[in-house]
């Protein structure tokens, strides 16, 4: 059976990790949640201290099943998700097979690749049969560039050495299962039941593709890939309205939303101004223009 923590009181809320990592991920945001929710974070199968499964096994199929017999295990008649990054297409064969006994769900940072992303999915599919060097791709400096230029967005941070050290520990082969086997290389829409959902993406995140168009579902906060660690205050603000009451809030529906970029006449760079500056501009100029007679010049 798959490891799990407990925390918390209230209604039962399943926290699934992502990629590589386990229930430690959760270290800044479950003091958020706890108050509210009863928090049952577990590991997936093969990372932690979750037991492996079969190779013959499709990975997340199998995290599904895993994570239905952990639900009968706890005697929960139905609990909540929040599930992140590659954990959210755990949460979806989760969906599409237990969708009964789910109430609500939030995806942190779901995964739906850029183009870019997906094509190095294609690639570590190819030498997947090589294991030497998927080991040796996985390890040191190289898995540490990785974790800064997808979580991190390149900047330097504690937190990214912290995930290095973490994913370094689990084995090589549940990484690569866990990335080759996402949906469409991680391009595949999710498809999910009828189940409220909740999609919460990082404005600045580098690994995934954000809708163009967003749906009433879709909501943006300001940050990357790291956004667990790093923006927790904001993730909790629309989570726990959402999973408690079904309520919809936004932090921010774009990274550019009420901002407006402009060139500045002075050096020539792009520079941004918020919605509220852009407001008083335009207020100052309508009273300038009404205390201008007619035909005066401004």
């Amino acid at each position: 059976m798959l490891r799990y923590r407990l925390e918390g009181n209230g209604a039962p809320l399943l926290l699934i990790h992502g990629w590589g990592m386990t229930y430690t991920i959760w270290q800044n945001l479950a003091p958020l949640l706890q108050p509210y929710f009863q928090l049952i974070m577990v590991e997936l199968p093969g990372l932690g201290g979750s037991p492996e499964i079969s190779p013959e096994q499709p990975y997340y199929p199998a995290c599904a099943e895993a994570l239905e017999e952990l639900r009968q295990t706890l005697n929960i008649g139905q609990w909540s998700i929040l599930a992140y990054s590659s954990g959210t297409r755990a949460a979806e064969a989760y969906l599409q097979r237990y969708a009964q006994y789910v109430n609500r769900a939030v995806f942190l940072c779901p995964i739906y690749l850029t183009e870019i992303c997906s094509l190095g999915i294609r690639l570590l599919h190819d030498v997947y049969p090589f294991p030497t060097f998927t080991r040796w791709l996985f390890s040191k400096w190289r898995l540490y560039g990785l974790v800064r230029a997808l979580g991190f967005n390149g900047l330097h941070h504690d937190y990214s050495r912290t995930w290095k050290n973490e994913i370094e520990l689990q084995p090589t082969d549940i990484l690569v299962r866990s990335l080759c086997e996402l949906p469409g290389r991680g391009r595949a829409p999710f498809n999910l039941p009828a189940v409220p959902t909740l999609f919460v993406w990082g404005s600045r995140d580098a690994l995934t593709a954000r809708p163009r168009r967003p749906r009433p579902n879709d909501v943006f906060i300001p940050t990357t890939h790291g956004a667990p660690m790093l923006a927790a205050s904001s993730i909790a603000a629309v989570v726990v309205p959402f999973l408690a009451e079904g309520k919809l809030t936004s932090v921010t529906r774009r990274d550019d939303w009420g901002q407006r970029r402009f060139k500045s006449p002075l050096r020539g760079r792009t520079r941004i101004r918020s919605g509220a500056q852009l407001l008083n501009r335009t207020e100052q100029k309508a009273r300038r223009l009404r205390r201008t007679p007619p035909g005066t010049r401004t």
